[in-house]
């Protein structure tokens, strides 16, 4: 077979490379139904991050194994990816892998739980590598990885405790 069509193989982390994990939590004025039914359907990605201009689910698999297609638009330039459902219990949990991204062991964590007064907890985590030689960085690293965590809970508050007859977006 021409090298060109044989399939490289993904390397291991490197020993040195260490995996961290960052993320934020808000409490949310809806019940675990409320919010996991608009945080599932990849369609509603719109609505949570503005650089999302479509977002569907692949033909397939419900639950794990699922793929959640994203077209984006950064820097004038149009992106697509996908996440796959790794773990998910409805209305409590999901773990998403970022599919063909750069970090192998990067996974995102969501997590619904019971707050007070009725109030939903919604915690979004990100696990992310520190690359070999980056130690220096990890503070910066933790620092971006928890803004995306907070814009997300954030975006997701905003969006179910808006006020009836008040704009989208």
């Amino acid at each position: 077979m021409s090298p060109l069509f044989e399939r490289k193989k993904v390397p291991p982390l490197s020993i040195e490379a260490s995996v961290h994990f960052v993320s934020a939590a808000t409490a949310i004025q809806a019940t675990r139904r409320q919010v996991w039914e608009f945080i599932k359907p990849p369609e509603n990605g719109v609505l949570m991050d503005p650089d999302i201009v479509c977002g569907f689910k692949a033909p397939g698999t419900e639950g794990v194994g699922e793929l959640q297609v994203f077209i984006s638009i950064r820097d004038g330039l149009e992106r697509v990816s996908a996440l796959e459902v790794m773990e998910e219990i409805p209305q409590e949990l999901a773990i998403t892998r970022s599919v063909g991204g750069e970090d192998p062991a990067g996974r995102g964590r969501t997590v619904l739980r019971d707050g007070d007064d009725g109030a939903t907890v919604l915690e979004h985590g990100q696990y992310f590598t520190l690359p070999a030689g980056a130690a220096g960085y990890l503070g910066e690293y933790e620092r971006q990885h928890r803004l995306y965590c907070r814009q997300y809970v954030e975006r997701v508050k905003a969006f179910l405790e808006r006020q009836p007859g008040q704009p989208v977006g």
